[in-house]
């Protein structure tokens, strides 16, 4: 994102202009509801911490420090938001709705349901992680945000989130292995 964009739509926005907020949770409302979904487990929750994180910014308005770097701290805000709610509440719900990935319309419905089951193994995997892990993982390959932007966002060092990408990385490696060996038993 344009820093120059973004310093000017936060100056619009804390300085009242409800169309500037407007297009400001059109750009990153995407974004944050699946990076809250993936952290917090369930859509309902991942709404209520988005609503909270852009309720949040509306009240704030008035002191962001950093206009440039607004994004940075709505996925803060954010972050906390769904650490909170993730400690509080833990429900399921399928991860289709809010990742709502396209299938392919020119392969077989066979093609199509064992990438659906792929999808569905990884998910549960990465919801099966510590929400620390989890977080990290999902600020670094869902919404690409580098090292350094996620430590800004998680308030820790750009040294804890690479450590915890390793670890969440080389979680993942044995969960998916783990499952797919108790797969191929089963066919067996």
């Amino acid at each position: 994102m344009d820093e120059q964009w973004a310093k000017s739509l936060a100056c619009r926005v804390a300085a009242g202009d409800r169309e500037a907020f407007d297009e400001l949770m059109r750009h990153f409302y995407p974004g944050l509801l699946r990076a809250a979904y993936l952290i917090a487990g369930n859509r309902a929750d991942s709404e209520d911490i988005v609503q909270e994180t852009f309720t949040a910014c509306w009240i704030n308005r008035m002191r962001i420090r950093d206009p440039e770097h607004i994004g940075k701290w709505l996925y803060r805000t954010m972050t906390r938001e769904a650490w909170r709610v993730g400690r509080r509440n833990r429900r399921e719900q399928p991860v289709e709705e809010v990742l709502s990935e396209d299938t392919s319309e020119n392969g077989s419905v066979l093609d199509d349901v064992v990438n659906a089951s792929g999808r569905q193994e990884l998910f549960a995997a990465i919801a099966a992680l510590p929400v620390k892990q989890r977080t990290v993982l999902v600020l670094y390959y869902y919404n690409g945000m580098s090292t350094r932007e996620i430590a800004a966002v998680a308030g820790c060092l750009e040294g804890t989130v690479k450590s915890r990408l390793f670890t969440a990385r080389k979680n993942l490696k044995t969960a998916l292995t783990k499952e797919r060996t108790m797969g191929r038993e089963a066919l067996l």
